[in-house]
């Protein structure tokens, strides 16, 4: 004689479960709340380090933005184009 394993397949009506089917499922949705809950809160907690690394680089590119707009200005004394002068010579 074979035996079949018969599962418990969810009618979505959780009236006409027992009482202890009932309170597995809750456990289960709970469980499985829980599990998403820890996901979101790990890749929250990654996107707040992406964050945090874009706003240091970006106070670093700000922080030099005169440099980037004054492309002619001469760092330590140094010109950065030869004058007419110095080209004739």
């Amino acid at each position: 004689m074979e035996e079949k394993k018969q599962g418990f397949q969810c009618t979505g009506d959780c009236l006409r479960c027992s009482v202890l089917q009932r309170q597995y499922c809750a456990a289960q949705f709970t469980y499985n709340s829980v599990r998403m809950l820890e996901d979101q809160s790990a890749a929250i907690a990654a996107l707040q380090n992406t964050v945090d690394n874009l706003k240091t680089k970006l106070d670093a590119i700000q922080g030099n933005e005169a440099l980037v707009f004054k492309p002619m200005a001469e760092p330590s004394g140094v010109s950065a184009v030869a004058s007419p002068v110095e080209v004739a010579e």
